[in-house]
């Protein structure tokens, strides 16, 4: 009877001191620990097919946007998308080898030119300027369009613009989540870095 005492106190204390070791081990980890996390967006799981696959369909159509604005104006360079009318059309903006901006409205189911392109009257800074980032830039609207799609698995981008940030040519870039949410994100034009954008929250 002793034996079996003791045997059943040794198997409690084994149980025992696994159940503290498996709370270390998680306090270890992180899990169930106070400490703060990174940025995640909130999104749906990547390894959802459904938001894989509209992912890859507007991929695709914001591609063919800006392709038909860049053969519109041969030798330019895309600087600016926006969605409008739910993602039917999109305003195109871009910047022509003499740093000449040209707007034009593209439908985007084909893409096709609607409206435009029409050259804007921008002044010699402007055009210096526009000129000045492009040549900065070393990710074009594809490749940014790329980052985002890997930093916000199945969301949607609305909005993409070349600009200068604290010394710094990025992209801004508006994405709907599969959820419904918005969020402002950056992706620097030289080096491809993927940040959430709180100053235009």
């Amino acid at each position: 009877m002793n034996k079996t005492i003791i045997g059943g106190g040794l198997v409690g204390a084994a149980l025992l001191a696994a159940a503290a070791c498996g709370a270390d081990a998680r306090q270890m980890s992180g899990q169930g620990a106070d400490t703060p996390t990174p940025y995640v967006a909130a999104t749906a799981s990547p390894l959802d097919p459904e938001a894989g696959s509209q992912q890859r369909s507007g991929m695709k159509k914001l591609e063919e946007v800006g392709q038909a604005a860049l053969k519109a104006v041969p030798g330019s360079t895309l600087v600016s998308m926006e969605s409008e009318e739910n993602g039917s059309l999109w305003e195109v903006r871009v910047v022509d080898a003499k740093g000449t901006e040209h707007q034009m409205d593209i439908k985007s189911d084909p893409a096709k030119v609607v409206s435009g392109p029409s050259a804007q009257d921008d002044d010699s800074d402007d055009q210096a300027e526009y000129l000045g980032q492009i040549k900065a830039t070393k990710l074009d609207y594809q490749q940014a369009a790329d980052k985002i799609a890997k930093a916000v698995p199945g969301g949607r981008i609305t909005e993409l613009n070349l600009d200068s940030h604290r010394d710094k040519i990025v992209w801004e870039v508006d994405v709907v989540t599969s959820d419904g949410n918005k969020q402002n994100m950056m992706v620097d034009a030289t080096d491809g870095t993927v940040t959430k954008d709180s100053e235009r929250d």
